[in-house]
Order: C-alpha cells, then structure tokens, then sequence
C-alpha cells in the first residue's frame, strides 16, 4: 500500500518542482531584460587625475576611454552627471567597435 502511495505522489512532485523551476527561469529572463548600464572595469576609484587622462585619452580617440569616461559621466561620478555628455562619447567609442559601449548606449537610448 506504501508503494502505491508513493508512486501517486511521484507525478506530482515532478509537476510542482518543474512549475517551480519555470517561474524561476522567467522571472531571472525578466531581470536580464531590463537595461542596465555596464560599470567598466577601469573605473575603481576617480580622481581628478585619472579623469584628466581619461580626457586627453578620450580627445585622442581612444575607445576605452571615451567609455570609460562616458560612464563617469552618465552616473556623475567624479564629474558634474551629463547624460548628453555620456551618450556622446559611448557613440565615439561605439563607432569605434567598442561592444560595452555600443550596449550601454542602447541601454541609455531605450530608458528614455
């Protein structure tokens, strides 16, 4: 009789722990989706030193900078915020190939 009783519950355990399993998987897709900006990995601790660089750097075209850069500017960080500022140099470094701007700018150009 305990068999049988097993072998009831057996499906049903199956039915809840897959359903549970889904939920979870939709609401970590949910999440994902949102957009969200990338902290670049430079960026540690601002100085008006590094900042400096990052400028000069950035006026002479490099990607990382102007990406680096742009998110200091974006979350005011070091910087006055200035989310015109930041989309400019995310396109810079964008148009240049760089992938974590290119997704940052869209993560900036669908929030509005």
């Amino acid at each position: 009789m305990m068999l049988l009783r097993y072998k009831q519950l057996h499906p049903i355990a199956i039915v809840v722990t897959t359903a549970v399993l889904l939920v979870a998987c939709t609401e970590k897709a949910a999440d994902s989706n949102q957009a969200k900006t990338v902290a670049p990995p430079a960026v540690t601790t601002v100085t008006e030193d590094k900042i400096a660089k990052l400028q000069r750097e950035a006026q002479a075209g490099d990607p990382d900078a102007q990406y680096n850069l742009a998110y200091l500017f974006e979350n005011g960080l070091g910087v006055p915020k200035n989310e015109a500022k930041a989309l400019e140099l995310y396109r810079q470094a964008a148009d240049q190939g760089h992938s974590a701007a290119q997704n940052n700018l869209d993560a900036m150009s669908s929030s509005k």
